[in-house]
């Protein structure tokens, strides 16, 4: 009995031996396996950080065009738009200018003779002065000059330049408020500008206005008197 139990024993040593054998070949392998596959994930590793740390020159090369051309089309893109600004200011500020003066004359174009008057013997007399009516004048003309101008005017004179539509000539003459008759007066060579040089007779009919955009009075025969004929 005790022969047996002692063969049953070293029976059950010898099969725990090869368990644990078993075990431990089973570990290794295990733990080779895992050595490997680590050995080769990091090779893997390296081949693909070698390969990302490949540099081609062409790509440096390619980025500088690309960004040369950017730098540049937003350089000139500006320069082009103010260019266009500038134009497009100046072609405003000249067609602004142009409709002022049109739309002054248009505004006349039924009568531009803002001040029309008959002659009388003291306008072509030796006194040589063109009376004008004082509210002809404030209405028509005197809100057109600068303070100064008008100071001038209601004093000593101010020259001015009238323009002849009908001989296309111009002349100088002074303009002033004639105190003793409150009026307005062209004087200087009045006389022989207009009266001897237009053969200006009593009854003839002229006009006049002021050129806000050429700064000048324009004159205009308008109606010869009935035994005149028009020079």
């Amino acid at each position: 009995m005790i022969a047996i139990t002692q063969n049953l024993l070293q029976t059950l040593e010898s099969q725990n031996t090869l368990v644990s054998t078993d075990l431990t070949l089973s570990c290794v392998f295990h733990t080779t396996l895992n050595a490997n596959k680590c050995n080769a994930t990091s090779q893997e590793k390296e081949e693909v950080s070698t390969a990302l740390t490949l540099f081609d020159e062409s790509w440096f090369s390619s980025n500088n065009k690309r960004t040369t051309m950017q730098k540049d089309q937003y350089t000139t893109t500006p320069t082009t738009s103010i260019s266009h600004n500038s134009i497009v200011a100046s072609k405003s500020k000249t067609l602004e200018e142009i409709s002022t003066c049109t739309s002054m004359m248009l505004s006349t174009t039924v009568s531009p003779w803002t001040i029309m008057k008959t002659l009388k013997a003291s306008d072509i007399g030796s006194l040589s002065r063109l009376l004008v009516q004082q509210s002809l004048v404030r209405h028509h003309i005197l809100p057109f000059f600068g303070t100064d101008s008008v100071a001038k005017i209601e004093s000593t004179g101010l020259s001015v330049t009238v323009f002849d539509q009908d001989s296309q000539s111009e002349y100088e003459l002074v303009f002033k408020k004639w105190p003793s008759s409150k009026s307005y007066v062209f004087i200087g060579k009045w006389h022989e500008h207009f009266v001897a040089r237009r053969k200006l007779k009593v009854g003839d009919i002229i006009g006049l206005y002021w050129d806000t955009c050429h700064s000048k009075f324009n004159f205009c025969v308008l109606q010869r008197a009935p035994h005149q004929q028009m020079y």
